[in-house]
């Protein structure tokens, strides 16, 4: 999807961070862009700094209420005529330790982290499948899907989620001519550590945020992000990886992971037909992936 001008995208926790600037980027590139946030105070805010136009509507909702989703994916196809880009970016995290955890925390963090991404697909996807026209979706993992960390298992469980959904939704869409992206920021200027604020009553008191002031300060500028994400989006990337400080950390574990095949093992003939059967679909969707690429708009070529 190399021109994306005159596009139509919809971002969820689109009104700060690197949401914001996820839709600023977008919006340089002549992209009209649906803003979709659960804080009504972010979205005045972010509406007065982008002002209301041609180019920009501004939705509040929940990604994590399945109708609420689907009536925004129905509004913004009423006011544009088509959707093209989705973006998952709505997040929440929190840290319990292993005595402290309810679960309340996994519902909450599963609900947006990863249950947002699902709703999100499943309310956008079909109207894009049905234009017939290519597209794009990007949805926010973190570092955390890559890497695991002490006491963030909640989050790192819907941040790997997260990373799975895109890595099979890339294979399984090639054919359609839809590409898919998973971002994996680090540390950005954003919201994130402000997020138990927003926990809806139902999954229990709020737990003492962490102080922003400090680290979140020395985070990416999320401007920065937002033109790595539209510049994966233009050129059909599998995977955002914005934070080099992370690449040795990433390659170790990897390594750890391939040091634990068995070597010398002696596999069956019936575990090897099986295998091969799924590696034929996996090769079939990367070629699909290939002509995408070869094309150069973000529609597959058949063949």
């Amino acid at each position: 999807m190399r021109d994306l001008a005159n596009r139509v995208a919809f971002v969820t926790g689109g009104a700060s961070g690197i949401g914001l600037g996820i839709v600023e980027a977008l919006l340089d590139r002549g992209v009209r862009v649906a803003v979709a946030d659960l804080n009504a105070e972010h979205l005045d805010e972010v509406r007065s700094l982008l002002g209301e136009g041609a180019s920009t509507e501004f939705i509040q909702v929940d990604v994590i209420d399945r109708a609420a989703m689907a009536a925004a994916a129905a509004r913004v196809v009423e006011r544009f005529g088509a959707v093209h880009i989705l973006v998952n970016n709505a997040g929440v995290g929190t840290a319990p330790t292993v005595e402290t955890v309810r679960y309340e925390d996994w519902d909450w963090v599963l609900g947006v982290n990863l249950g947002g991404v699902v709703n999100g697909i499943m309310s956008f996807l079909p109207h894009m499948l049905r234009q017939n026209q290519g597209g794009h979706i990007v949805s926010t993992s973190s570092m955390a899907g890559l890497l695991p960390s002490v006491d963030n298992f909640v989050y790192d469980t819907s941040k790997y989620a997260v990373r799975g959904l895109g890595d099979s939704l890339r294979l399984s869409l090639a054919p359609h001519g839809i590409g898919v992206s998973t971002l994996y920021p680090g540390l950005t200027r954003s919201r994130m550590l402000l997020a138990e604020r927003n926990r809806q009553p139902r999954f229990g008191p709020a737990r003492t945020a962490h102080q922003p002031d400090g680290p979140m300060e020395a985070g990416m500028d999320p401007r920065e992000m937002g033109e790595m994400v539209v510049d994966a989006i233009r050129t059909n990337q599998g995977h955002i990886v914005s934070h080099g400080e992370f690449r040795d950390e990433v390659a170790a574990y990897c390594e750890e992971l391939l040091a634990a095949f068995p070597v010398g093992q002696q596999v069956g003939a019936d575990r090897l037909a099986f295998q091969a059967m799924v590696r034929e679909r996996t090769a079939a969707a990367r070629a699909a992936l290939a002509r995408m690429d070869d094309d150069g708009d973000g529609t597959a070529v058949p063949g």
